[in-house]
């Protein structure tokens, strides 16, 4: 019986832009200087991939067109990504070229392999090996593939997308009973927090750090929403800055966790934590730990992060500042 084997390969991935947020890191500083020619993408900005890579703030040097691709390198400081992009730059792929024809890699995956619905012409296929994986792209002359994730012209994540329907391929959050239950089952009623807001409006999650710049942005943005009861926010403390800041997250965060809950949303926004007035309750270390524990495990970044329970159990999510209000209060409200 013939065997299959996935493929290995070294991908050099992109993060996706999100909106803005305080990161748990120390951003990565973009290099000023490249080595070669840059891609000529004219500034096409939201409807061209390979210029959003540039406005990401990486340096983009061309490398010479591989099997109908436009191929090139886009590089900061600490980050590599080996791209190929279609003549359209609707899309560009992160990964890894395979030297064998597209349809000879189909044929020996078999079974194995599901079609994907291509996109801008590229056809794709997942495949899978017990419990690894890999998504393949074929090439414009078929010639041969790429082992890569599908990025689009404003940094979403098209190759989840495309698998996101095949069982087991894509981890998602799923409650599953009556919405009562839903946030004891998801971990997000252990969270502490303050509420501001209209008791009959829709709940949203904001994760914040008392220091974030970005967290604050967010918060003056969604404001008129808050007041015009469209939304109600549980602003919950994290403490990711402590790194830069020498500490005032967590002095912060706790001052906001001694407060009770109808007090503690507004005192930060209106600027009366005053850590230094009165020393912290005893347990708002405790409750800082817990909040820390549960975004660890949805997997939290940065500040804001926004978390909500949609209608039918699942969990919807906005990392960074929302960009569009409206269709954030839309999605919020379904």
């Amino acid at each position: 019986m013939r065997s299959f084997y996935v493929l290995p390969f070294l991908l050099f991935m992109h993060v996706p832009a999100r909106g803005q947020q305080c990161s748990v890191s120390i951003p990565i500083e973009s290099r000023s200087d490249t080595i070669g020619p840059p891609l000529e993408h004219n500034d096409k900005g939201r409807t061209d991939a390979v210029a959003h890579l540039g406005i990401a703030g990486a340096n983009i040097e061309k490398l010479p067109d591989l099997h109908g691709f436009e191929a090139g390198i886009a590089h900061t400081r600490n980050e590599l990504l080996v791209f190929f992009a279609p003549e359209s730059h609707a899309i560009v792929l992160s990964g890894t070229l395979i030297p064998v024809p597209y349809d000879t890699l189909r044929s020996l995956a078999g079974s194995r392999a599901h079609d994907l619905a291509p996109v801008d012409g590229i056809r794709g296929m997942f495949v899978r090996a017990d419990n690894r994986f890999q998504v393949i792209y074929a090439t414009p002359d078929g010639k041969a593939a790429v082992a890569a994730r599908m990025w689009g012209a404003t940094g979403q994540d098209i190759t989840k997308d495309q698998i996101r329907g095949i069982p087991g391929a894509v981890p998602e959050i799923s409650i599953s009973g009556a919405s009562s239950d839903a946030n004891e089952q998801s971990g997000l009623q252990g969270l502490s927090g303050g509420l501001i807001g209209t008791p009959s409006a829709p709940e949203v999650i904001m994760f914040i750090d008392p220091q974030c710049v970005y967290s604050m942005k967010a918060m003056h943005i969604l404001q008129p929403a808050v007041d015009a009861g469209k939304v109600r926010l549980k602003i919950v403390p994290l403490s990711l800055l402590d790194y830069e800041d020498n500490g005032a997250s967590s002095v912060n965060a706790r001052a906001m966790l001694s407060l009770p809950a109808n007090e503690m949303a507004q005192a930060w926004v209106n600027g009366r934590l005053n850590p230094g007035l009165a020393a912290p309750e005893p347990d708002s270390g405790e409750k800082l730990v817990r909040n820390t524990e549960i975004a660890r495990q949805l997997g939290l970044t940065g500040t804001p992060t926004f978390v909500w329970m949609h209608r039918n159990g699942r969990i919807g999510r906005i990392d960074g500042v929302p960009t569009d209000v409206a269709t954030f209060l839309t999605s919020v409200s379904q």
